[in-house]
């Protein structure tokens, strides 16, 4: 079973101290206890780029472009990444059209669009609101943390 990362779990592993760091650690565990394979795909990288690379003072992380680099190589290494291919656009273009996405939305139709080109139905997100239109995915949450 394949499971995407959507940037908001990404994003939270660039955040060590924080409790929803430890959340989203703690929910990946658990699934790779039950035969998840985790997955990220191009999108995921460029919106992980855009965040942690913005301002403190525009909601980013101000990581350097160099640290940067080194944290998506890190990322490769820990999760399968799943090459864009030629169909995502129609796939995306079919979504947009569909569901009648408008604005930034149209990066989540995206990651919904590789899902389907890659056969992957379950995405884990810390914002199942953004995707709660699409059907034929599967919303997996983060795990509350419990304790220390």
């Amino acid at each position: 079973m394949r499971v995407l990362l959507d940037t908001s779990v990404v994003v939270r592993l660039a955040q060590p101290t924080t409790p929803s760091c430890k959340a989203v650690l703690n929910t990946l565990d658990e699934l790779g206890q039950q035969g998840y394979e985790f997955c990220i795909v191009p999108q995921v990288i460029y919106e992980y780029w855009v965040v942690v690379t913005r301002p403190l003072a525009n909601n980013g992380l101000a990581f350097s472009a160099d640290d940067t680099t080194l944290e998506i190589a890190k990322l490769a290494s820990l999760f399968t990444v799943l090459r864009d291919e030629r169909t995502v656009f129609e796939h995306w273009q079919q979504l947009v059209t569909s569901y009648k996405v408008i604005g930034k939305n149209a990066h989540d139709a995206r990651i919904v669009a590789a899902m389907h080109r890659h056969g992957i139905n379950d995405l884990l997100t810390l914002n199942p609101k953004d995707f709660r239109r699409y059907a034929k995915i599967n919303l997996l949450g983060v795990l509350p943390t419990t304790g220390n």
